[in-house]
């Protein structure tokens, strides 16, 4: 759990869980020489490893929690991080899906009671990504677990487009990883946040975003998306929150002579 703010916008980096993976299974374009190249960015057995993170936002009338996570079946830690930030799932207004990977709704409900963990929230959702992943002959079984008791509950408001969330976060569409993914905007008092999601998903692509990864849905949307992304949120100086980049994942975009970095808080 890490803290920073946006202006007047608390934000607060939840990790939820962690997990490693070869270079080949994140990157399987990445070549025979991956491991020498990115050296810097893995671990000591050479392996890329990920943070599944989520986000607490508070803007002093709505507190919005982006993403929840893995899971209970992953170990996740979601609702201990939540206590150490102060916070309840009742206190969760809105949960907002930056997509419907199961990673990333894990902990969207009560595994005991089948209903919406976060009780008094609407859950936020993307349209596309509702649309596709509903379609699918049978539904993947996250989406069964995670979504569609959501819908049941009455919980589900779909999304599209820019969205205004409260004066100070609006969702905006960043398409490519899933069809419908949502990053989360943040303007307050001159300064600007993003959360991000999984438009990057290690520092590899931050450097090399030409680089296709495993897991997204268009490799070609994705990687004019993780382009337009990276230079805007550089040329803004923005506070970055990225579910899976190195935990707590807050940080900047910056450029060091002709290279993309990413520079941890």
């Amino acid at each position: 759990m890490k803290r920073t703010s946006v202006g007047n916008v608390e934000v607060i980096a939840l990790v939820d869980s962690t997990a490693a993976y070869p270079v080949a299974g994140a990157y399987p374009r990445a070549g025979s020489d991956a491991t020498d190249r990115y050296r810097r960015h893995l671990d000591t057995e050479g392996r890329v490893v990920m943070n599944f993170g989520c986000f607490l936002l508070r803007d002093g009338s709505t507190t919005v929690l982006v993403d929840t996570g893995w899971g209970p079946e992953h170990g996740g830690r979601l609702l201990a991080e939540l206590t150490e930030a102060g916070a309840s799932p009742s206190d969760i207004d809105l949960v907002i899906f930056t997509h419907l990977h199961g990673d990333h709704t894990g902990w969207a409900i009560d595994r005991t009671s089948g209903r919406p963990l976060f009780s008094a929230a609407r859950y936020l959702v993307p349209r596309a990504d509702w649309d596709h992943y509903g379609q699918q002959d049978p539904p993947a079984a996250s989406f069964t677990r995670d979504v569609m008791p959501l819908d049941e509950a009455g919980s589900v408001e779909l999304i599209e487009g820019d969205c205004m969330i409260s004066p100070a976060l609006m969702a905006v569409p960043t398409p490519g990883h899933t069809p419908g993914h949502t990053s989360i905007a943040i303007t307050s008092d001159g300064e600007f946040g993003f959360i991000l999601g999984d438009v990057v998903i290690s520092p590899i692509d931050v450097e090399d975003p030409d680089m296709q990864n495993g897991f997204d849905w268009h490799h070609g949307v994705a990687r004019t998306t993780r382009v337009s992304s990276l230079d805007r949120l550089i040329a803004s100086g923005a506070t970055v929150g990225a579910s899976h980049l190195p935990p707590p994942g807050l940080g900047h975009f910056v450029r060091e002579g002709n290279e993309r970095r990413w520079r941890p808080l």
